[in-house]
């Protein structure tokens, strides 16, 4: 008998410590569950057109799979880069590498946990952090233009009479001007052949070939794109000739492209947040919305999530198998709404594995009542406006956070006031929690009783 009350001892061990790692895991599930659901309502992107809102950001400057990417997030809320993989049915590698580019255009942040959860920046703070630094490149290239044009103003390309320090010094500008307009944007070599042509003139491609110490096919590249930007046009009397463009016309033609580029996002980024708006005004109007809840840790903190959220009351009916009243978080939850004077009330199979935290429960302001048998029925309704109910009640006795479910979440009235009806139902039927847990604790004092009459 003494080996199998230690037996009795080590199994009531190993189920306490099971519950402190079940109440760990169910923590950090309502946790992230409360994270999506507030990141979705300051998003307002349940209903978000994600086919306008990806070709949109692809004209922004985001790849196409980066802006399939955010805005997947942008729509579901944070997640991790496996399940990203699996809802974007592509390599979780291939996920990573977009996510660390959205993340260098702080576009998407990651949560330091392991695995990381991610998250989509706002759509407006998002896109004026890829406008911010365009903006601060527009007002960059302005400054340097304004010394350019002073530069060259005061370098004297061509001289008849040069002295050692005139060429000294014009050469120490050339050097100075290669080095602005490499500021500017345009390539280091692309720099060298802009100045010799400004000081030299007009020139073939095989003289400047000669002149830079390059390839031919060299200088016909670095010609081609200063002729892309605006800065080399072909000489009117020879198609093989190059000649310079007036430094001020190159610089303020440079310049006007970038502000032409700057108001065409703007344009689309008003675009973009004018959809979000619509997506939030309709998601605001759709008063009766359905959601399914597929997994138990899923379910488990939208239950969490619908406790704290009740105004005035809140109802319950718990499965057997699915002990609603000992899951992790939920007491400090349903205090904080007796707290707040919401009138709680519960339907639950107490028994002697829940024992202890119906009397707390009980202690703590909530009404409950035992019912026996389970009247096939797993709901929460908050205000009467807001409802979960499980459908599927076939649950295993051992649940994980991962195991499948089939629970409908609705804000739907209708849906509400036959739940309700439902609940009121199980209640009457049900007997009082104080005569069913003082009947347990004297089944339980006659066990043990037994147990030590028969040591």
């Amino acid at each position: 008998m003494r080996g199998a009350h230690v037996q009795r001892l080590t199994l009531a061990a190993l189920q306490r410590r099971a519950k402190k790692k079940w109440r760990a895991y169910i923590l950090r599930g309502i946790t992230m569950y409360g994270e999506m659901q507030s990141y979705r309502t300051s998003n307002g992107a349940y209903s978000i057109n994600a086919e306008t809102c990806t070709k949109l950001l692809s004209e922004f400057g985001l790849g196409e799979k980066e802006a399939q990417l955010y805005v997947h997030l942008l729509k579901y809320g944070p997640k991790r880069a496996g399940d990203l993989a699996r809802s974007l049915k592509t390599y979780r590698l291939q996920v990573y590498r977009k996510l660390a580019s959205l993340a260098d255009k702080t576009m998407v942040t990651a949560k330091r946990e392991s695995p990381s959860v991610y998250t989509a920046m706002n759509l407006d703070d998002a896109l004026d952090a890829v406008l911010l630094p365009r903006q601060r490149e527009l007002r960059r290239m302005k400054r340097i233009k304004r010394e350019l044009i002073a530069l060259a103003n005061s370098t004297q390309f061509r001289t008849s009479d040069e002295t050692p320090s005139s060429k000294a010094l014009a050469l120490d500008n050339e050097l100075a001007l290669t080095n602005l307009l490499t500021k500017f944007g345009l390539g280091e070599k692309e720099a060298q052949l802009y100045v010799h042509l400004l000081k030299y003139g007009p020139k073939r491609a095989g003289d400047l070939a000669r002149s830079l110490k390059t390839y031919r096919e060299d200088a016909y590249r670095r010609c081609a794109r200063l002729i892309n930007v605006g800065m080399v046009v072909k000489n009117a009397g020879d198609s093989t000739c190059y000649a310079p463009v007036d430094l001020n016309d190159a610089l303020d033609a440079a310049l006007t492209s970038r502000r032409c580029e700057l108001h065409r996002l703007q344009r689309v980024k008003d675009e973009l947040a004018g959809d979000a708006n619509g997506a939030l005004s309709h998601g605001a109007n759709n008063a009766h919305a359905f959601k399914m809840l597929k997994i138990v840790g899923e379910l488990v903190a939208a239950i969490s999530q619908l406790i704290n959220s009740a105004e005035t009351s809140l109802v319950f009916v718990a499965h057997p198998r699915f002990n609603l009243i000992t899951m992790g978080g939920f007491l400090d939850h349903l205090k904080c709404a007796v707290g707040r004077d919401v009138l709680v009330r519960g339907v639950l199979d107490i028994s002697l594995q829940n024992l202890s935290a119906g009397r707390e429960y009980l202690e703590g302001g909530i009404e409950l009542r035992h019912t026996n048998p389970y009247p096939r029925v797993t709901l929460v309704v908050a205000d009467g406006k807001r409802s979960i109910s499980l459908i599927h009640a076939a649950l295993k006795a051992a649940l994980s956070l991962d195991e499948n479910v089939a629970a409908l979440w609705s804000d739907s009235v209708a849906q509400a006031e036959f739940l309700m009806s439902a609940f009121e139902m199980a209640w009457e039927q049900a007997s009082g929690a104080e005569e069913r847990i003082d009947a347990l604790l004297q089944q339980e004092h006659r066990s043990l009783e037994s147990v030590a009459t028969s040591n």
